[in-house]
């Protein structure tokens, strides 16, 4: 995996939730959301997905916590998505990126366990009140699983933030 520092921007998206275990919950909310965009029209490539892991499961129990399937959608499709989906804003800031090729299938337990085993860059801490975003580049629909890539955002902060009050001490 390469690794290296981006900064993430505002975008509107539509998502689907699915709460649960992230090895189970991501899954079904990809398949949820590409049952959607195939029954709308929208078959031709969505461009890039978005995948926010919401939740640490070292704090929240593993069956609560969210994951949102988030696509950009156009102008046109826009209301119908904010009526059957829901709208959402990806949190800007600093994130460290790992670049994941080939299949998708391993990126669900690294999400689950990435939360406890991150390491970030000296000077930078886990930001836990932004989630964890995949940013899928490719369309697993249209390309063979080997040449698939994604980016594992985690995000970060040069002070050590987090939502939890006993942790936030330490």
């Amino acid at each position: 995996m390469k690794s290296g520092l981006v900064y993430l921007r505002t975008q509107r998206m539509t998502y689907m939730r699915v709460t649960g275990p992230y090895e189970t919950s991501i899954p079904e909310a990809w398949s949820r959301m590409l049952e959607w965009v195939d029954r709308h029209g929208l078959s031709s490539p969505v461009g890039r997905g978005y995948g926010l892991a919401r939740d640490n499961p070292a704090i929240v129990s593993p069956d609560r916590c969210r994951y949102d399937a988030c696509i950009q959608v156009s102008p046109l499709f826009e209301d119908r998505a904010a009526r059957e989906l829901g709208l959402v804003t990806l949190p800007a800031g600093p994130y460290t990126r790992l670049r994941h090729a080939g299949g998708y299938e391993p990126i669900r337990s690294l999400i689950g366990t990435l939360y406890g085993s991150f390491q970030a860059p000296e000077g930078l801490w886990l930001d836990d009140r932004r989630p964890v975003v995949t940013i899928y580049l490719d369309d697993p629909r249209r390309m063979d699983p080997v040449d698939l890539r994604a980016d594992v955002c985690v995000p970060v902060s040069a002070a050590r933030l987090s939502r939890d009050p006993e942790q936030a001490a330490a």
